[in-house]
């Protein structure tokens, strides 16, 4: 990158910050009493706060002083938590402003990434080098994750990280790189354990791409230190968790929470009840549940999550939660199929209420239009594997939620990826057009001649 393009991206950051800046602390606050009720945002989300308040405290990692070591929630952005908390006190400012850091960093890491797919066009166009942190930046959802004490945006730098890692261990393809590949891999899933079996399909990525110019049996060493590497970060989080209930739990123990709540909700999505009352009537379900297991509870945070005095409790329940769901399927393939189908555009556009459900298609449909069409693009130029390998993560990690629960909020880790495909599909509509004016022009001008 030459001096110039270097000095224009600094100030152009600093400029984008100080908007952005104004934009979180400022006008949204303005708008949060017509916000809060559809977005929760301003306050801590998911009891993230109660467990970094009892880790801070020196009680370990619970919901409640009272309650059993969990299982439930990975223990990355806890941790994280906790410790601005030692540092600070327990402050929703402190913690906002962390989010803008590490979101101002994201959008930088889209221009590093956008890099791997179009390394020559990045250089000469600045819609492709500045329109993927400003459009990632700048999403309604990305700000509203900002302003709340959430793990999305901190999940969403780390994917970040892991797919910039992933790029280069292809592309160099030596196994030290797949080595931090494998730990940026395993610091990611003890934030949010969604992206833990992705190294499956990359194995596959690779066979197919890479088979001819590297030895298969490199290909296989590369993804195995890849996964021990993983392993390695996550064992002190799995021998924890089989100390506290004698099983292997290698990320946490809420999927089958999920999956009751997911196959509750779309099976009652259309009978006139918003999202946020069908959430709460699942959770009331589960309340039944654990007490005709006899599993002594205590409501989570916010009512909604069932804590226990028992950590084998929470496996208990969770397993015998996923078990009914399954069984209800195959009961009934039907309300299978539709949840499936509902959770694909859940995924990127269900909110609390039907009018928040609105906003966001209105929001994130461009966003996804370009996206696909920035895909073509690079298809079409020659970017097929730089471009497949982030395709393939984006619907590795819509499918892991397709099944059991999909939120617009889940897709807002992402948001980075699908903002360098927007931004290239905005060029591509761009080069579209400019043909298409030169056709013109060039038609008119020997019409001119002719006459």
């Amino acid at each position: 990158m030459s001096r110039e393009m270097t000095s224009r991206l600094i100030w152009a950051f600093v400029m984008v910050a100080v908007i952005h800046a104004v934009v979180l602390f400022v006008a949204l606050p303005a708008l949060s009493h017509r916000l809060a009720p559809s977005y929760n945002q301003n306050r801590f989300a998911d009891g993230y706060d109660l467990l970094a308040q009892n880790l801070a405290a020196g009680n370990g990692y619970r919901f409640y002083p009272d309650t059993a070591e969990t299982l439930m929630r990975e223990p990355g952005y806890p941790l994280i938590l906790a410790g601005l908390m030692l540092a600070f006190g327990k402050s929703l400012a402190v913690v906002q402003i962390t989010n803008m850091l590490l979101a101002l960093v994201t959008a930088f890491l889209t221009i590093l990434i956008g890099r791997e797919l179009t390394p020559e066009a990045c250089s000469r166009n600045s819609v492709l080098l500045f329109g993927p942190p400003m459009l990632f930046l700048f999403d309604p959802g990305t700000l509203i994750a900002e302003s709340r004490g959430g793990v999305e945006i901190t999940f969403g730098l780390l994917l970040a990280v892991f797919i910039l890692s992933i790029y280069r261990a292809v592309r160099v393809n030596r196994w030290q790189d797949y080595l931090i590949s494998g730990l940026v891999l395993g610091f990611t899933a003890l934030v949010r354990s969604t992206p833990i079996l992705f190294p499956v399909f990359f194995l596959l990525f690779v066979l197919y791409f890479d088979s001819r110019r590297v030895k298969k049996l490199i290909l296989f060493r590369n993804i195995t230190i890849l996964v021990l590497a993983t392993l390695a970060v996550l064992s002190p989080w799995i021998v924890r968790n089989y100390s506290l209930t004698g099983k292997f739990v290698p990320t946490a123990s809420v999927v089958g929470v999920s999956a009751q709540a997911g196959q509750y909700i779309n099976e009652h999505l259309f009978e006139g009840k918003p999202w946020w009352l069908l959430d709460r009537a699942a959770s009331r379900e589960r309340d039944k549940v654990a007490g005709n297991l006899g599993l002594p509870f205590e409501d989570g945070p916010g009512g909604y999550y069932q804590t226990f005095y028992k950590s084998i409790d929470e496996i208990r329940f969770s397993q015998y939660l996923m078990g009914d769901v399954i069984n209800k399927y195959k009961q009934s393939p039907a309300l299978l199929v539709r949840c499936l189908g509902q959770n694909v555009i859940n995924f990127w556009v269900a909110g609390k209420t039907w009018l928040a459900t609105g906003l966001n298609t209105i929001l994130q449909l461009p966003y996804l239009v370009f996206a696909v069409i920035g895909s073509i693009h690079c298809y079409r130029n020659g970017r097929a594997k730089a471009v497949s390998l982030l395709l393939l993560f984006i619907g590795y990690f819509v499918a892991v939620h397709v099944p059991i629960l999909a939120q617009a909020r889940y897709s807002i880790p992402l948001m980075p990826l699908v903002s360098i495909l927007s931004a290239l599909g905005i060029v591509s509509v761009q080069e579209r057009l400019r043909t298409r004016k030169n056709e013109s022009a060039l038609v008119a001008e020997h019409t001119l001649a002719g006459n």
